[in-house]
């Protein structure tokens, strides 16, 4: 699934809750808030999405499972970055080779 995910697959959906699933727990709510694009040529594709979630409770580095209305389901590492007075903001970074045409 990851190798279908584009910068524009995210484009879409800013301000759209993920649901992060958690075994443990209820799971946690995080809102996508930017997509950034580091690199794009015609043999590669560099971006970064960016979400917030809140104080609590706090996601540690790793893999999670999402769910998106839109989206479906994906496995992302997620990789906590700040914290404001609202909550902690987590990156997941994409680099995909493009196949040769």
């Amino acid at each position: 699934m990851l190798e279908k995910l584009h910068k524009e697959s995210f484009d879409g959906l800013l301000h759209e809750p993920f649901h992060v699933v958690q075994p443990d727990s209820a799971g946690v709510d995080l809102t996508l808030v930017d997509v950034t694009e580091h690199l794009h040529t015609a043999r590669q594709e560099s971006f970064s999405a960016f979400f917030h979630g809140p104080a609590s409770p706090f996601i540690q580095q790793g893999m999670y499972h999402l769910c998106n209305d839109k989206l479906g389901e994906v496995d992302l590492f997620l990789v906590p970055i700040g914290r404001d007075s609202n909550g902690y903001q987590y990156e997941a970074v994409f680099n995909h080779l493009i196949p040769a045409s």
